[in-house]
């Protein structure tokens, strides 16, 4: 099976490039650069902008645990670097075109457009940090702690679509949680999983062995600059406050009335 990945360049995505690697013929990488806008903390007071640092801070201490032995793509790929929003230029469509994988796979990119997504009909696959339909767009392993859903952090595979994280869905999982996780070990564990499990969802949708669900209820969808610094720490306060633990101790129940497709 040949395959093209896009996706940026931290840890997390050059783990996820050597788990395709592995179990597929990854002849194409395409690294975005990530917004600079993500990180930027100039609009905010200078107790804010503080405290956004050290999430961050926290954030790569962590990336580094789960994913340090990562620093390169793999040597077997032809690497593209991209700067931010530049996935959908005719340059990058032309390269694909010529490369013509059997498989695409999105993860951590800026939005595709659509051509792509006419030139390689149910052939793109994004993998969503996040359970569609309940949360969609950006952030989407977090807000669920503000809301106090943690029965919503998960992955979702599913085909790109035009509408952001409504294609038909593959696979979705939930990772494994334990009472002392924080925010930062539950989303590297979501990564974790779904960097095992891609190359079986790949393998038997190539084989026709899943069969992509349609999306029916609506949910909630955010941008990067709906977390700002109040809601991030609400959702710190949340885990402080015990909100793992609640969830834990009513998990079946409370993942029953969230289903996912498996």
């Amino acid at each position: 099976m040949r395959t093209a990945l896009l996706t940026s360049n931290s840890l997390r995505h050059k783990y996820l490039a050597q788990m395709l690697a592995n179990e597929s013929n990854l002849e194409l990488i395409i690294t975005e650069k990530k917004s600079p806008r993500i990180t930027a903390t100039d609009q905010y007071s200078t107790t804010d902008a503080s405290f956004i640092k050290k999430h961050f801070t926290l954030r790569q201490q962590a990336e580094e645990k789960y994913f340090g032995d990562f620093n390169e793509f793999p040597s077997t790929s032809e690497i593209i670097k991209a700067e931010h929003a530049a996935i959908n230029s005719s340059k990058i469509r032309k390269i694909l075109i010529q490369a013509d994988p059997d498989y695409i796979i999105l993860f951590g990119t800026s939005i595709i457009g659509n051509d792509l997504l006419e030139d390689f009909p149910s052939r793109i696959i994004n993998f969503h940090l996040g359970l569609s339909p309940y949360y969609k767009g950006s952030a989407t392993n977090l807000f669920p702690y503000f809301y106090n859903e943690p029965e919503c952090i998960g992955g979702t595979f599913h085909l790109a679509s035009a509408k952001v994280d409504q294609g038909n869905i593959l696979k979705q999982f939930r990772p494994y949680i334990y009472e002392d996780d924080d925010l930062h070990d539950i989303g590297n564990k979501v990564i974790l999983q779904g960097g095992k499990l891609i190359p079986q969802i790949l393998q038997k949708y190539a084989q026709d062995k899943i069969k992509p669900v349609k999306q029916e209820s609506t949910g909630k969808v955010f941008r990067n600059k709906d977390l700002d610094p109040e809601k991030l720490r609400n959702i710190y306060l949340n885990f402080k406050t015990g909100m793992i633990s609640e969830y834990l101790c009513k998990k079946k129940l409370r993942d029953k009335e969230k289903p996912i497709i498996h």
